[in-house]
């Protein structure tokens, strides 16, 4: 139809999911059909568990690579990074190592000025940034920075996933963020109806589909801890994917992230992982929507995901959780639950306090 709106989606080629899997990645990069320039980007801990491997593999198909240690994720470092990437013409990233590496990755791909594939190898089933071409890197603390081309593959390899040495708090880290896509979706169809953007029926229904399957599984799933790696890498990458797909990054980014973000500000010396931070503004967010915020309790709680800041590994002010409440709106400008004049602290404190984010 004359005027009708026309988008354009770029997706993942391959997704494949085993265990001792690596040795696909030459597959993926001979399917490519163009003369590859290989870079592989670990981090210091996750080139011991699956780089050397993964240069192992390309040694034995005659794939030669340059090799990038990512130490930071800083948006300073990052741009660091990116000149090594154009020094060396690369034009294949292989991304091996949790978020950090991954965004880096996906920050250099953005920045390049040919045309630069991203091949995920994630090492932690703890974020959707895995599958989705959003970039978030510190600058000084986490911030959105703008969006890639999704990676051309995620390869995720069971056996070294299960190897990270603090796994059951990264995997339920995972689960925090995955439950973020019911505050997420919500703020989406609410800025729809309030602010008139564009929603997508088709994501959205998908998203809230696989939501339910989620919270259906969950439970059972972390009885066992590779099935539970499974069902936790699917949500996020069905999330990551989507967001692909619809090309906005509210799929998955809503006032929880919002929050997250805001209390990476105020305690930006305190290691909470990204999931853990997502988990708490998914009950708070949950609450101020009006849904069942003690399912989302229940299900995080199965899980082993804090859900009051006395659960976390360092201790934080409960201030910290007011504060990032009463300044989440002006994150990002995105329209949320939050407004544009988002919460006093009065009832910012009466929301962490009902939600038992923060004890009386």
């Amino acid at each position: 139809m004359p005027g009708s709106e026309i988008l354009e989606s770029i997706v993942p080629r391959s997704i494949i999911i085993g265990n001792s899997i690596l040795n696909k990645i030459p597959q993926i990069i001979v399917s490519l059909r163009f003369k590859p320039k290989v870079m592989v980007l670990t981090g210091t801990k996750t080139r011991h568990i699956i780089g050397e491997e993964i240069y192992a593999v390309l040694e034995q198909e005659d794939i030669t690579f340059d090799t990038l240690i990512v130490e930071e994720a800083s948006l300073e470092a990052a741009s660091t990074y990116q000149d090594s990437v154009r020094d060396t013409n690369s034009n294949i990233l292989i991304c091996a190592g949790g978020g950090k590496v991954i965004d880096v990755g996906k920050y250099c791909s953005f920045k390049a000025s040919e045309k630069t594939e991203l091949i995920s190898v994630p090492t932690t089933a703890s974020h959707d940034g895995i599958a989705s071409p959003f970039i978030f890197l510190n600058d000084p603390t986490e911030k959105y920075i703008g969006e890639s081309r999704p990676p051309v593959a995620i390869v995720a390899d069971i056996d070294k996933i299960i190897q990270h040495p603090d796994l059951p708090r990264y995997l339920a880290a995972g689960v925090g963020d995955t439950v973020g896509k019911m505050t997420a979706i919500w703020d989406w169809r609410y800025a729809h109806r309030i602010k008139s953007v564009r929603f997508s029926r088709f994501v959205g229904g998908v998203l809230q589909s696989a939501d339910s399957l989620f919270q259906n599984q969950v439970s059972e799933a972390l009885v066992d801890q590779e099935n539970a790696i499974k069902v936790v890498l699917k949500a996020l990458l069905i999330a990551g994917v989507l967001m692909g797909t619809s090309n906005d990054i509210r799929v998955g980014y809503g006032s929880e992230h919002l929050f997250s973000q805001a209390l990476h500000s105020e305690t930006p010396d305190n290691d909470i992982l990204h999931g853990e931070r997502v988990a708490m503004g998914t009950i708070l967010m949950a609450k101020l929507q009006g849904q069942d915020y003690q399912q989302i309790i229940n299900i995080l709680e199965a899980a082993g995901c804090p859900t009051n800041i006395d659960e976390l590994e360092e201790e934080i002010d409960p201030d910290a959780i007011v504060n990032a409440l009463q300044k989440a709106h002006r994150v990002d400008s995105i329209y949320t639950i939050l407004g544009e004049t988002g919460l006093s602290k009065k009832a910012a404190e009466t929301l962490a306090l009902q939600t038992n984010v923060i004890s009386s």
